[in-house]
Parts: structure tokens; C-alpha cells; sequence
């Protein structure tokens, strides 16, 4: 049987329409309806799937994907959840920043990165040019959206323009915003090791507090990312973030393969004496209470016909690691 593993693939879309090998997490969007919480981060390794999960949120609540995700979701444990969770499908406008690229070891201050982020919410707000031509909005939201858009936004008029974009997305919509944001610390890492963490932390804490915090155009928001930044440096006065770290048994099999969907995935395949093998070398993480494979290792061990390699070579820094074993 030829199985495709969606190697490097980060898009639901793609994964479905093209059928690529697809382990259903799709309870966890289940579980996201039903959470009281309105802000949730949650911090796992690198390469375990994180982005493509974000993506799977956003096809299924985008009013602007609706079209497109009408049958992604069939025969999924969302569906199977009823359709009370269903009827939430397509229903709300979500904006979904992945941050991840927003790193370049070449920039030295704070400035350099600066001006990236200045591109690239340029980028961002260029998507939404359809809400500037038809949206009712006021005059301040107005000029600070061609500013963003042509590129000539301030520090401070950057640090408000997620905050400001949510509000006309709202207000063109009339509904509540969904707020997606992948690898939230990328950014903030990169200024740790390059030595100007203090501008990036104060532009990061506006940028992400003024959108989160007591925001009345905010329906629930989800972040990822590799680290938790301590809540005072970065969500103070946040109260109602819930954070779900690799020690929490909270959304714990959400990213990253089971050990039963790993065997499931070695049966498709007519590999399952592999099992121990996969096992050996590549034994689980301890989410909570969960073991959890990295699914980069397992995807490319089953595309590479099973042979055991070290696919985790080059596929991440250690900085951060080796400063803090340091320092023990």
C-alpha cells in the first residue's frame, strides 16, 4: 500500500485535499469549544506538529475558509462529536500569525528586527485591504491602517496594530475574532541570543497584551511556541491565559503520535514488527502523563522505508539549552 507522509507540509488543506497520511487530532478542537478559558499557550518541542495544528483550527472556524474546509472534516472525531460542535464550523473571522520566520541570526539589534516585523505586518494587513474599502470604521483605525500597510508604521503604531486589526475584522464581520499565533517566541528568542531581548520583550509585551488582555473583540485565542516567557515579562495582568506545558496532562496527546497511533501507522503500512525498532530509537517524550513521539521522526522514518536515521540532525538550535547547562 503506498501511504503518503506529508513530509515538511504544514497546511489541513493540503494534507486533506491530497491525501497525505492524517492522524486525527480533531478532538482537540472539540476540547477548545468546551474550555472556559479564554487565552490558552501551549509550549511543546520543536517539530511536533504545531503549525499544522493551528492551520487545522483555522480551516475549521474561518467564515473565510468555509467554502473550502466544507468536507475536510468528514468522518473526523469532530464530526463524530456532534453537530452542535459542527454548527461552529465556518462561523468566525480568525486571524492566524505564525511568527516562526520573524528570526535571523544576521540581525544584530533591534532595529534589524524591527524592520522585518514592519514588513511583515504590512503583509498581513495587505490581506485585509477588502475591510479598509467596506468596513464602517473610524477615522484613527483608518490612518493607522495605511500607515501599517504602506509600511510607514511607527514602534508604537506596530505594537497596536494587531489590537487595531481585530477590531475592524470585528466590526466588518460582526462577530468576535478567533486569534491564532504560532510560534509566539520565536521573535523573543532570537533577540535573547542576539543580544537586544529588552526592545523586542517591551514591543512583544504591547504587541501581544493589548490583543489579549480585556479585548471585548476577542472570542478565545490560542498560542504556540517552544518556551514559556515568564508571565511577567511578557502577559502580566493576563488573567485569563491558561498555560498547558509539556508537565501538564492537558491537551497532552494533541501534538505528537500516541504509541497506538504509531502502531495504527506501522499496520497500514505492513511494517508493524517495526514497532520496537521506531521505539528504540526514537523513544517518547513525557507529555503529562502521555508518551508522545515526535511525529518529524516518525513521518521520516515510515518514508524512508522504515530505516532508522537520525532525522533530527540540523533541525533545531540549542542555544538556549546550552546556556542554561551552563549555568548549573
Amino acid at each position: 500500500m503506498i501511504c503518503k507522509m506529508p513530509i515538511g507540509i504544514d497546511d489541513f488543506g493540503k494534507i486533506r485535499n491530497k491525501d497525505f497520511y492524517f492522524v486525527d487530532k480533531t478532538a482537540f478542537i472539540r476540547q477548545l469549544i468546551d474550555s472556559p478559558r479564554e487565552v490558552t499557550l501551549i509550549t511543546r518541542p520543536r517539530r511536533f506538529g504545531k503549525t499544522l495544528t493551528m492551520s487545522m483550527l483555522e480551516y475549521f472556524f474561518s467564515i473565510e475558509k468555509e467554502s473550502q474546509s466544507r468536507h475536510l472534516f468528514d468522518h473526523l472525531a469532530i464530526e463524530q462529536a456532534g453537530p452542535e460542535y459542527m454548527a461552529q464550523r465556518g462561523q468566525y473571522p480568525v486571524i492566524f500569525l505564525t511568527l516562526k520566520d520573524i528570526q535571523n541570526p544576521s540581525w544584530t539589534t533591534w532595529e534589524r528586527m524591527l524592520s522585518f516585523i514592519r514588513l511583515f505586518l504590512a503583509q498581513v494587513y495587505d490581506r485585509y485591504r477588502y475591510i479598509r474599502e467596506k468596513a464602517d470604521i473610524n477615522e484613527v483605525q483608518a490612518r493607522l491602517f495605511d500607515h501599517v500597510v504602506q509600511g510607514q508604521a511607527t514602534e508604537d503604531e506596530l505594537a497596536l496594530s494587531l489590537t487595531n486589526l481585530m477590531a475592524m475584522v470585528q466590526r466588518y464581520y460582526g462577530r468576535k475574532v478567533i486569534l491564532l499565533i504560532d510560534e509566539y517566541d520565536a521573535p523573543i528568542q532570537q533577540a535573547w541570543e542576539s543580544g537586544y531581548y529588552t526592545g523586542c520583550i517591551g514591543f512583544m509585551r504591547q504587541f501581544l497584551s493589548s490583543a489579549l488582555k480585556t479585548n471585548n473583540t476577542l472570542e478565545f485565542a490560542v498560542l504556540t511556541g517552544i518556551t514559556r516567557i515568564s508571565k511577567e515579562s511578557i502577559f502580566s495582568g493576563l488573567n485569563n491565559l491558561d498555560v498547558c506545558s509539556v508537565l501538564r496532562n492537558q491537551y497532552a496527546e494533541v501534538f505528537g503520535f500516541t504509541e497506538a497511533e504509531i502502531q495504527e501507522l506501522l499496520e497500514t503500512v505492513h511494517h508493524g514488527e517495526k514497532l520496537p525498532e521506531l521505539k528504540k530509537w526514537y523513544d517518547g517524550y513525557h507529555i503529562g502523563r502521555a508518551e508522545i513521539y515526535n511525529p518529524w521522526f516518525v513521518i521520516n522514518y515510515v518514508a524512508h522505508d522504515c530505516q532508522a536515521r537520525p532525522y533530527w540532525v540540523r533541525t533545531s538550535g540549542n542555544s538556549l539549552l546550552r546556556h542554561l547547562l551552563s549555568h548549573t
